[in-house]
């Protein structure tokens, strides 16, 4: 499965790729794109659209991991960010991908471990996760390939539970199988035991009038 994990903002967009198999989870290639305050609205989001969907015919992402907007005091800012969501998520939209999104705390436990991770934390572990032999930069594309791995590891879980949940009702159709088997096989006994008695008892009946 191939993961394409965003971090959106206006002024600075990470992306990040990330390929599984199986356990193994590696980066393919990351980035950021980069607007400027000078530059029009519909310039800046444009440029977010076309990089990201550059991104997506190079790499073949068939999975989206793009973080929520938390909105806290600062609604200018929250706002600009749900605009270069929107180009993010359009882009990837006409590509087809399924999209899966994802708090900051959530991201942050999933590779971490803990909702309380600071920003070291995060970058120390999707190195170690990713196998790279330096720490991603900037930290926009850090925090791209973050929501990638949260990603996969929560499609992971949910896999693995539902292997244990297929096995569980595999174990008790089983059970339920056996069960009616063995029911089966008494009724069988029961009826050729009666036959036998039966027969018996025909041959008896024949001797005495005889």
């Amino acid at each position: 499965m191939i993961i394409l994990g965003i971090d959106p903002g206006l002024a600075h967009t990470g992306w990040g790729i990330v390929e599984t198999r199986g356990a193994m989870c590696r980066a393919r290639a990351y980035g950021c794109v980069t607007t400027k305050a000078s530059e029009p609205i519909d310039q800046r989001l444009g440029k977010i659209f076309s990089e990201i969907s550059r991104a997506i015919d190079t790499y073949h992402p068939t999975q989206l991991a793009i973080e929520k907007i938390f909105f806290g005091e600062n609604t200018r800012s929250a706002l600009a960010t749900a605009q270069a969501r929107g180009a993010a998520i359009v882009a990837c939209s006409q590509a087809g991908l399924e999209v899966g999104e994802y708090t900051p705390m959530q991201i942050k436990q999933a590779v971490v471990g803990t909702g309380a991770a600071d920003k070291h934390q995060v970058i120390y572990m999707v190195r170690t996760v990713l196998a790279l032999d330096h720490d991603p930069h900037p930290d926009h594309a850090a925090d791209a390939l973050a929501a990638a791995v949260c990603h996969a590891n929560l499609n992971r879980t949910k896999e693995l539970s539902r292997r244990a949940a297929g096995s569980q009702i595999y174990e008790a159709e089983q059970a339920q199988l056996e069960l009616a088997r063995e029911e089966a096989r008494e009724v069988t006994a029961a009826a050729t035991a009666a036959n036998v008695a039966r027969m018996r008892e025909e041959q008896r009946n024949r001797r005495t009038a005889s």
